[in-house]
């Protein structure tokens, strides 16, 4: 059970971060797109765990840019903190776009 768990984080990590980029490219009037979209690979922390064995680790210290790389026999993750961050940028983008055209609309009603 251990080793399903290592690699359910081993795939979910990576999974996030493409979901984070889908967002940034996806988002109008984002700006530093291309900054927004490096920051997205950018992981916390690395997870390590060895398949055969379930002995596991984590070095909370560790910056990682596209996970944390790959080593026959070990599942490995890091927390996406850039991913995360870049996501709830982006949903406040899109949050204020739309306050801001709600607002447009309330004006242009009150003139007629």
């Amino acid at each position: 059970m251990p080793q399903f768990l290592g690699l359910i984080a081993a795939l979910t990590c990576p999974l996030v971060m493409f979901v984070a980029l889908f967002l940034v490219i996806r988002t109008p009037g984002l700006k530093w797109r291309i900054a927004w979209a490096v920051l997205c690979f950018v992981g916390v922390g690395a997870f390590w765990m060895r398949a055969s064995t379930g002995e596991w680790g984590f070095a909370p210290a560790a910056i990682s840019i596209l996970g944390t790389g790959q080593q026959a026999g070990f599942y490995k993750a890091s927390f996406p903190l850039g991913a995360l961050v870049s996501m709830f940028i982006c949903v406040s983008v899109r949050r204020a776009r739309l306050q801001a055209a709600q607002r447009r609309e309330d004006a242009a009603r009150t003139e007629t």
